[in-house]
């Protein structure tokens, strides 16, 4: 212990402050890590706006001195536990963020580990940009770093790297940039598995090193976070990664190591199974695993837990599928009720869109049409920031135009549908390029049907010809000038989900069904 550098002195007092529950005063000495190191580059603003511009005097102190904080820090959090029950509200359930503060010997590994650690507390605090985190952690394990940063990753602890690949896995997950999470989950995941086939670590006995953690958790959070993004993508071999994550915590008989483990265990053996069993379609041994880890979770957790809004959400999902509508309206609304309660108005948006989606296949109309204005009322208080957010909103709103369609209020279904071409245009770069998208071209289809209804049949013709002159070729399933990603877009959500044309010519009616 004498014989630390500086810069893992530092990172362990902040790990060791941290399962003391002070994460301020954690953060300075991580920072006074990392700025001891010297290779935290300010030209990156991402990290930049991580580190504050001056470090304490105090913190900075020599060696013996740190030494000797970090022998008293040891004596006195050798109980303590380190939860972090931010993260339970901020991670979605089935996944798992790496919550252990970690300690380490060398300074090679202080600046991993210094990473892992401030991007940890920085994700609890949730004021930061989930794109500042991925940063950090990927400028912790030398990951598109600058020329100039000379970080020698050949003696750095691989398993600080399957962490980091595995948190930044999550992050990604968030954002719904779910191909980019399936790599580094595959990488934590391979990483590991090399580590314990080379000999580096052993699967039977906890993680060498100061931090002196089970193994159970840390293949448990490599497993479960590869799976639970494996049913997510439609995997080919999600089947085999969840009999992988089945046989892992099964065989797991010791949870008192670290008091995270026996969640996982709980939430690998019902939440996982109840996705890939509704994945495949068997609802009915579906909606037994999430009644069972529903039960478990209210005892564990409280009725008022975000994790049984969460399984809530899933039972009505599954019921929806099986069209017992009355059950699911239950379930919806109390899940919503869950997030109203806990102040979380995207989720609320979400279950009051379930819940409206539901009245839709009732036919109750009227019940529907309220449930999506008042999702999408909670939509218009929180600023869009992500593709994903948009779509969703996309999605309502073709869902109100249906309603107001078969309720006969076509200028409602007119507004509501030059909204939607509004946001489609806007997100795939407008003018031109908007016209040309396969969806921006249906909608435009739907308001030339919705003009020839309400007699404005010179307003129809200008938009079919838009739609002829954006489509020249004739083919109607042309690719779009729209950026890639958006054509993923384009194929999961807006045609697939939200694109169906609303009437007939001539005022022929026929009810549609809600949008997936």
């Amino acid at each position: 212990m004498n014989n630390f550098p500086k810069t893992a002195l530092q990172n362990n007092i902040g790990a060791l402050m941290l399962l003391k529950n002070s994460p301020s005063a954690a953060k300075e000495r991580l920072y006074a890590s990392i700025a001891t190191n010297g290779i935290m580059s300010s030209s990156n603003k991402s990290l930049a706006d991580l580190m504050p511009e001056t470090i304490c005097p105090k913190i900075d102190a020599d060696p013996p001195g740190l030494v000797w904080f970090y022998k008293k820090l040891l004596r006195e959090v050798s109980h303590c536990n380190p939860r972090n029950d931010e993260l339970e509200v901020r991670v979605p359930l089935g996944l798992e963020y790496f919550h252990h503060p970690i300690q380490v010997r060398g300074s090679n590994d202080a600046r991993t580990a210094a990473g892992i650690n401030l991007a940890l507390i920085c994700f609890r605090e949730a004021k930061h940009e989930i794109d500042d985190l991925i940063n950090l952690l990927k400028w912790s394990i030398g990951l598109d770093v600058e020329e100039s940063d000379n970080f020698d990753t050949t003696d750095v602890d691989p398993m600080l790297f399957a962490i980091a690949h595995s948190n930044i896995g999550v992050l990604r997950f968030m954002q719904h940039n779910m191909r980019a999470a399936m790599q580094n989950f595959i990488q934590a995941n391979s990483i590991l598995t090399k580590s314990i086939a080379t000999g580096f670590h052993s699967a039977d006995h906890p993680w060498s090193g100061i931090t002196n953690l089970s193994m159970d958790y840390v293949q448990l959070t490599f497993i479960l976070n590869h799976a639970r993004t494996a049913i997510e993508t439609d995997n080919d071999h999600s089947e085999q990664y969840c009999n992988d994550l089945f046989s892992t915590a099964t065989a797991i008989r010791c949870c008192k190591s670290f008091y995270r483990i026996k969640w996982l265990v709980i939430v690998s053996t019902y939440y996982i199974p109840g996705l890939q069993h509704q994945n495949e379609e068997h609802f009915n041994r579906a909606f037994e695993c999430y009644n069972t880890l529903l039960s478990i979770a209210r005892k564990e957790w409280g009725h008022g837990h975000v994790h049984a809004a969460a399984i809530l959400e899933k039972k009505g999902s599954v019921q929806f599928e099986q069209k017992r509508y009355q059950n699911a309206l239950m379930s919806y609304l109390a899940s919503w009720k869950v997030y109203q309660h806990a102040g979380y108005p995207l989720d609320e948006s979400r279950l009051l869109y379930a819940i409206g989606r539901t009245l839709h296949d009732k036919e109750e109309f009227a019940d529907a049409l309220s449930m999506y204005n008042k999702s999408i009322a909670l939509r218009e208080q929180i600023e869009h920031t992500s593709k994903r957010m948009t779509i969703d909103t996309i999605q309502i709103l073709c869902n109100i135009c249906r309603v107001h369609h078969i309720m006969g209020d076509l200028q409602k279904a007119l507004e509501a549908n030059q909204h939607i071409m509004r946001l489609a245009s806007d997100m795939v770069g407008g003018g031109e390029t908007a016209s040309s998208h396969a969806f921006v071209r249906n909608r435009m289809m739907v308001l030339g049907n919705l003009y020839v209804e309400t007699g404005r049949l010179t307003d129809a013709m200008d938009i079919f010809s838009q739609v002829a002159r954006s489509n020249r070729d004739g083919d109607w399933m042309v690719t779009s000038h729209a950026r890639p990603e958006i054509e993923d877009v384009d194929t999961n959500a807006f045609a697939v989900r939200a694109a169906e044309r609303l009437g007939n010519l001539g005022g022929r009616f026929k009810s549609h069904a809600a949008a997936a």
